[in-house]
């Protein structure tokens, strides 16, 4: 009997490398040629495509720091922390950018701007969401 334990061990040295080449050609076999396999990966290829280059465009809001007035100027481009274009700033009153997109001004508080990376380039940067700017443009219009 002390012998059983060394055979049972002698067959599965011998029948497993079979098994870790059996399992692969009967999945091939279950799936076919292949084709299911590649209309998976490309849905799936494209994914991580569109995500890689969002958060290769995104800011890094850690690297942020407060613009000074200098770099708020006429024509700097303004853009969201996901990287995104807000406009262009048309000219600074006050306290107030006024920036151009799509031929519409928004008003954005200089203090909610700041200065830092957006994908390789730098610029100006709001972490205002375009909902915000434009609530905050109509409440300034409606002041008046």
């Amino acid at each position: 009997m002390r012998n059983a334990p060394a055979s049972i061990a002698a067959v599965l040295l011998t029948a497993a490398p079979a098994l870790f080449i059996a399992v692969p050609a009967i999945a091939q076999s279950a799936i076919g040629t292949g084709a299911a396999v590649g209309n998976l990966t490309d849905p799936v290829g494209s994914t991580v495509g569109r995500i890689d280059s969002t958060v290769n465009g995104a800011v890094d809001t850690a690297s942020l720091t407060l613009a000074t007035r200098e770099q708020v100027r006429a024509g700097a481009e303004l853009y969201d922390t996901s990287g995104n274009s807000v406009g262009t700033v048309q000219s600074v009153e006050g306290d107030t950018a006024v920036v151009i997109r799509g031929g519409k001004l928004y008003n954005v508080p200089v203090s909610a701007i700041y200065h830092g990376a957006v994908g390789a380039s730098h610029g100006l940067v709001t972490k205002l969401s375009r909902a915000e700017i434009t609530a905050r443009t109509t409440a300034e219009i409606e002041t008046r």
